[in-house]
């Protein structure tokens, strides 16, 4: 489960910003919280503000870090099967060869210090009964600073690993872990991964592999639809589909004779008891873009994962948008603890019928042209009090009263207090 993220000099955030699932002590629909030991988890988080205010910032700094503990295994993968057996791969081109690209243009650029200092990012995080504490410093394609720290599920905290440029320190599970001459681009981490079978770090390492990134910014996605995805689990994912009033009562797969899909058909039932069939680029956009992203989150959901998905409300009827949400509210649908962070400029969901304050996230410049990152919950008026839970909230966005102006880039009359 997702608890927290917080990262600095990563695009427009020269200051470090958090994201936080971890639920406040309001009475709002608490029955939709997740529970990861004694700490109550949010299932959903969106994150509003203006286009170049930082909303896609956020969700690509956790893909950048995604990025930088898989790349490397990726790799060693790739060698693996062109090598076919890993005994056909010494150390030394192990070392030699993987590494992590950490790309340059992720720095902050409105200060000339930026390219000078490390992109920063912490992670906070519960596999099995533990929780993880992940902390990276990166500069340019070396590793500055790591730490991975694990609290048992008796609060008890132990290093498993730290690392500065003055040396590295090992548990005692990983004592005698042949650490010399690692490649100083490469994580700890990774490295742990691709040559000891620890369960702790697999479990670590697992987190990574269960964040689901997906950006529907891209005309090609509302073409794509996962053909296994929904033919494993049509009757589930129809059934969804009816629910949200979209009139399709089957799906038919014409395929090739080498087995490549030729044509995918969407069957309708017509008020007059007919039945007539469209070719699925026939259908409205938002209508495929439900076909391309159910049987993702419906997969993710029934394996637990973590989504970060850009401008889900693309495209996307506001009464879609909110049948989706209520996919990882509804703790009868999300039974594993699934969790989503997404960004929208959908007002009719920023309700106190769809959210809780807390889940509810403003990103925008500052007069120092930095992004800042808040949740509702925690903004404060003018006036120093808090926002109610009975107010309008797109209203009052709308308006400006949240700082985010939804028209202009930049923060307007805002302070934040913890």
């Amino acid at each position: 489960m997702f608890y927290e993220f917080s990262f600095s000099n990563f695009r427009s955030y020269k200051n470090e910003a958090t994201i936080g699932f971890i639920a406040k002590p309001i009475s709002e629909f608490e029955d939709t919280l997740l529970h990861g030991g004694e700490t109550e988890l949010l299932p959903v988080c969106a994150i509003y503000g203006p286009n170049g205010g930082g909303k896609s910032s956020v969700l690509m700094a956790i893909k950048s870090l995604q990025n930088i503990v898989l790349s490397p295994l990726t790799q060693l993968a790739f060698m693996k099967k062109k090598n076919e057996m890993l005994a056909d791969l010494s150390m030394d081109e192990i070392k030699k060869n993987v590494s992590v690209k950490n790309e340059e243009s992720s720095f902050y650029k409105w200060d000339n210090a930026g390219k000078d200092i490390p992109t920063e990012y912490s992670i906070l995080f519960q596999m099995d009964s533990d929780k993880y504490r992940y902390e990276l410093k990166i500069m340019k394609d070396s590793v500055v600073e790591e730490n991975l720290y694990i609290e048992d599920i008796e609060g008890n905290t132990d290093a498993l690993f730290e690392r500065d440029e003055e040396g590295v320190y090992l548990c005692d599970e990983l004592d005698g872990l042949d650490i010399e001459n690692m490649n100083e681009g490469l994580p700890l981490l990774s490295y742990i991964g691709m040559f000891k079978n620890i369960k702790k770090i697999d479990n670590a390492l697992r987190f990574f592999y269960n964040i689901q990134t997906i950006n529907f910014d891209m005309p090609t996605r509302d073409r794509t639809i996962f053909v296994k995805s929904l033919e494993r689990d049509k009757k589930r994912i129809l059934n969804v589909m009816q629910s949200m009033g979209i009139d399709i009562s089957d799906v038919r797969i014409e395929y090739e004779e080498d087995g490549n899909v030729r044509e995918v058909y969407t069957k309708h039932k017509l008020e007059n008891g007919l039945c007539k069939e469209l070719k699925f680029h026939e259908e409205s956009s938002g209508t495929r873009k439900i076909f391309s992203i159910l049987p993702v989150i419906l997969s993710g959901i029934d394996k637990g994962r973590f989504f970060v998905i850009d401008e889900l409300d693309a495209k996307l009827h506001p009464a879609l948008l909110q049948r989706i949400i209520e996919l990882f509210t509804d703790q009868q649908v999300n039974l594993k603890g699934a969790q989503m962070l997404f960004t929208s400029h959908d007002m009719t969901t920023m309700s106190n019928k769809v959210f809780r304050r807390d889940e509810i996230w403003f990103s925008a410049i500052n007069s120092h042209d930095e992004s800042v990152l808040y949740s509702l919950v925690d903004f404060r008026k003018e006036n120093g009090k808090k926002t109610r839970n009975d107010e309008i909230y797109s209203k009052q966005y709308l308006e400006g009263r949240y700082g985010a102006d939804p028209y202009l880039k930049r923060i307007v009359n805002w302070e934040v207090t913890n």
